[in-house]
């Protein structure tokens, strides 16, 4: 069928290239030769009068015209399953499928090995894969994580919510502060003024950028810390605070972790931060797979018992 003298079969194979980047992938995801799907690739680069995908080194990466195209080509895709796939009874226990879950490793460590044992017991088929937060483009990793990455899911800080994409509270979590339980200094609590004297374990991108929700609280009330070390990781940050008089703010949970394994003392921090709250995002196509709402709502129920807790 053509619609506006394109193929419509074509809206496939451009879901597909612009997915993996790949012409080859691409190909083995089709189930179709290289030269019929880089023939393909030419008719919807005349048809859209723009590249797509571009060489740059030795991969290819999308343009901007194709970053927009992407989502609603999944979109329009998955309105067209919906219209003429007959439903059908999700079973979990009869599913194979993988998803993928973008969250902070602070999300990963606490809640997903629980996420874990439960998708074991319900759906032995399912596979699971973690993600770190991409660094995001333009300041958004919600949609780097669904649009370009391909994930099932992303968990992100309240603040970082996309309003353009469905999302439901998650988890829910307190700052405060690990120090080395040898330090003396640190004997009768943490002062702020203790805190701004200190030097600081965080967690900063690769490319420097400190985005952690503790650090923009801070930056926002004027309080510079001094900085000690900088990791892309909260799980490296104790090894970094023992046997010396750093400090690092943290969310609880994963510092009552951090302390049954180092010799670390978790103190409440000096300033009045406000509750942490991760949120689950998805992608509308998304929004009636009945795996992946199973899948989210096997993370709700997850997360509300550690809030309960």
């Amino acid at each position: 069928m053509r619609y506006h003298r394109l193929d419509l079969n074509l809206m496939v194979a451009l879901e597909a290239l612009l997915s993996e980047c790949n012409v080859t992938r691409a190909a083995e995801r089709l189930n179709l030769g290289q030269s019929a799907t880089s023939s393909a690739l030419g008719r919807l680069r005349e048809h859209f009068n723009d590249p797509l995908l571009v060489p740059v080194g030795r991969r290819l990466e999308p343009t901007a015209r194709a970053r927009g195209l992407l989502p609603k080509v999944r979109e329009a895709l998955a309105l067209t399953r919906a219209l003429v796939d007959p439903p059908a009874a999700f079973d979990p226990r009869q599913c194979q499928r993988r998803f993928t879950v973008v969250a902070s490793d602070y999300v990963a460590a606490v809640l997903m090995p629980a996420v874990s044992r439960a998708v074991a017991r319900a759906a032995p088929g399912v596979r699971l894969a973690l993600r770190d937060l991409p660094l995001p483009r333009g300041g958004d990793a919600v949609s780097e994580a669904l649009d370009y990455r391909r994930s099932d899911c992303v968990i992100v800080p309240q603040r970082r919510l996309n309003n353009e994409y469905p999302h439901a509270p998650l988890l829910v979590d307190q700052w405060c502060c690990i120090v080395c339980a040898q330090a003396p200094v640190y004997e009768r609590g943490l002062t702020l003024a203790a805190y701004r004297e200190a030097e600081h374990v965080v967690r900063e991108f690769a490319d420097g950028r400190t985005l952690a929700m503790d650090a923009v609280y801070l930056a926002e009330r004027g309080i510079e810390r001094k900085v000690g070390v900088a990791l892309e990781s909260f799980s490296l940050m104790p090894a970094f605070v023992t046997g010396s008089q750093r400090v690092a703010t943290v969310f609880r949970r994963q510092a009552e972790q951090f302390a049954s394994t180092y010799p670390l003392r978790v103190l409440p921090a000096p300033l009045d931060f406000p509750e942490a709250l991760q949120v689950l995002q998805w992608h509308p196509y998304q929004q009636d797979d009945p795996a992946l709402a199973w899948f989210r709502g096997l993370l709700a129920e997850q997360a509300a018992g550690l809030n309960q807790a």
